[in-house]
């Protein structure tokens, strides 16, 4: 864990609850699960890129705000803060993210990982509604 951010995102742990999406609505809750922070940042990576600014845009609102909504195609997934003390101010969000992305940059695990002929092209990332 580098300085700026009291966790590493191996030790944040987030709800993710999955809804599809048919013929324009939503379905019901499809799945919920809990998971390390570090877990969903590698599948986003993998789906987006990098250098995705919708990435950094919704993990920086996650982990400031605690909860973020992020849409695909086909499907939705609601992602939240099991434990709202881990929110972060939003230049610990940065550094954390940026931190991440060096750290497998440097394992080599982005240049496996990442296609960018299958990257998302569309995602609406809705703010928490106060």
């Amino acid at each position: 864990m580098k300085a700026g951010y009291p966790k590493s995102p191996r030790d944040i742990k987030i709800r993710v609850i999955h809804r599809d999406i048919k013929d324009g609505l939503l379905s019901e809750i499809k799945t919920t699960a809990e998971v390390p922070l570090n877990v969903k940042l590698y599948d986003y990576v993998v789906r987006l890129g990098c250098s995705s600014s919708h990435l950094v845009g919704f993990i920086v609102q996650l982990l400031t705000k605690g909860k973020v909504r992020v849409d695909f195609m086909n499907y939705t997934e609601r992602l939240e803060l099991v434990d709202f003390s881990d929110k972060v101010s939003s230049t610990q969000a940065m550094t954390l993210f940026d931190d991440f992305i060096a750290d497998i940059g440097e394992s080599g695990i982005a240049d496996r990982l990442i296609d960018q002929s299958k990257a998302t092209q569309q995602i609406v990332v809705h703010p928490p509604k106060k």
